[in-house]
């Protein structure tokens, strides 16, 4: 079996399911990219830790034969990053593929793909469509906030609602707490708890979104999400998430409006010299003017 494709085209498609792949497991099938055939001319790329799965599709320039094999994710990964722009040469010898571009060639022994766990869809349930750019900003407003801690299990998670017309994301690490909404439509109310690392997961694959639709179907235990020829299949958390509406302030003793890229980079200069201190900045408020002190 033989693919040629685009160097620029696969490292997309590698750097886009590479997130699902199992870091630390006693499985070496979860370390690895399980290559197969969708049709005639498309192949199918696929890598889960068995929380989260992600499967996206590659068009090579040219395919003989049919593929189905599992390779070591980050070898694959680092090889075809530190080759320069060409078309590259995918082919299969006996346990071995053989990767070529140029005067360049690796060879990498294969998995057994029959090794590789079935990925379970999500079935029926939520089903709605929103833009891929709302989604991808909403995660980037939010996903800082999240706990760092694994053992946090509902804080090391970012929190979906659905109420009234709106998608809200909510995340926390006890200490602060981040809200992003946009409306949909839909009305149904409804909400579920991602991981933290799904969520990356979900947030790099969007960067290389070509389409702005995006589809999700949630069934009560798992997310799928559906965009551009990439489909990402993750577990929810069974953990609750601390009701933040009660932390959401009432009433306030100051109320400024300004431009947020104004205040942004206010904080960031004044970031510099609070870490030679405390690394914390302090804020001043009266009639004329807002200070910020580092």
């Amino acid at each position: 079996m033989k693919f040629v494709v685009a160097r620029s085209e696969i490292l997309t498609r590698l750097e886009s399911v590479s997130g699902a792949v199992a870091s630390k497991s006693v499985k070496p099938i979860l370390s690895g990219i399980y290559f197969s055939m969708k049709d005639e001319s498309t192949i199918k790329l696929v890598a889960t830790d068995l929380e989260t799965a992600i499967t996206t599709e590659l068009k090579p320039k040219h395919i003989d034969g049919s593929c189905d094999f599992v390779i070591d994710a980050r070898l694959v990964l680092e090889i075809v990053r530190n080759l320069p722009e060409g078309e590259v040469i995918f082919e299969t010898e006996e346990t071995n593929v053989v990767i070529r571009l140029g005067s360049a060639r690796f060879t990498l022994p294969t998995m057994d793909p029959g090794d590789f766990p079935d990925i379970e869809a999500a079935a029926g349930g939520l089903d709605f469509t929103v833009s891929v750019s709302s989604v991808e900003l909403m995660i980037d407003r939010v996903i800082f906030c999240a706990a760092r801690d694994e053992f946090m299990r509902n804080l090391n998670s970012v929190y979906w609602e659905f109420d009234d017309g709106y998608v809200r994301l909510v995340a926390a690490d006890g200490f602060r707490m981040a809200l992003s909404e946009e409306r949909i439509d839909l009305s149904i109310e409804d909400h579920f708890l991602l991981t933290l690392k799904s969520m990356r997961d979900l947030q790099n694959s969007l960067k290389a979104a070509m389409s702005d639709v995006m589809r999700v179907v949630y069934d009560g235990s798992r997310v799928q999400f559906f965009f551009d020829g990439t489909e990402i299949v993750t577990k929810v958390v069974d953990a609750e998430f601390p009701d933040y509406k009660k932390v959401l302030p009432k009433s306030f003793k100051a109320r400024v409006v300004l431009p947020a890229v104004t205040f942004s980079d206010a904080v960031r200069r004044a970031s510099i010299a609070a870490r030679l201190g405390s690394d914390s900045v302090k804020f001043e408020i009266n009639d004329e003017e807002f200070k910020i002190i580092a």
